[in-house]
């Protein structure tokens, strides 16, 4: 497929993992947010999405977006994208079986899955991150401001782009 991305319309994702992401009715809260964010930057133009396809906040952003390509209004139809970028080809291998079976049925929903590396390495989540910023506009985060992890990281390359950042942790 390989469409070209056009970092105008385009949002990413980032946020914790599971673990880190509220319980219970604080969990369908963050997650009726994300729904709501997910619209208003339809409305605002954007068309593509990104995710790093980690269990936690990434798949439930992607499972949010392939909601809204199913929900089309025939009065004004949009096309929707949703990319993963990730960032190695064993990633989901230690995901739980849950998580696992997610991730496998998120997949074949996107429009393109782009594959950075055969193999892990050190760098391989970094320039995963990169690579989303510097293709996005927008980013759509939950972070808790925890300033050593995957998301904090992400975060500080959408400000040092100077990137529209919406944090929905609360």
């Amino acid at each position: 497929m390989n469409e070209k991305i056009i970092r105008e319309k385009t949002v990413c994702f980032t946020g914790h993992r599971s673990e880190k992401l509220p319980k219970g009715d604080a969990l369908e809260k963050l997650r009726q947010r994300l729904e709501n964010e997910i619209e208003k930057a339809l409305q605002d133009g954007y068309d593509t999405f990104l995710f790093g396809g980690a269990y936690g906040f990434d798949l439930m952003a992607a499972e949010e977006v392939i909601k809204k390509k199913v929900l089309i209004d025939l009065q004004n139809p949009k096309p929707i994208r949703l990319i993963a970028i990730i960032p190695f080809e064993e990633q989901a291998v230690r995901f739980s079986l849950a998580d696992h079976e997610r991730y496998y049925e998120i997949m074949p929903k996107c429009n393109e899955v782009i594959t950075l590396n055969t193999r892990y390495n050190s760098q391989c989540y970094a320039q995963r991150n990169q690579y989303m910023v510097d293709r996005s506009n927008r980013i759509i985060c939950c972070w808790n401001g925890q300033v050593v992890s995957g998301t904090a990281q992400t975060v500080r390359m959408a400000q040092k782009q100077n990137l529209e950042i919406i944090n929905l942790y609360q």
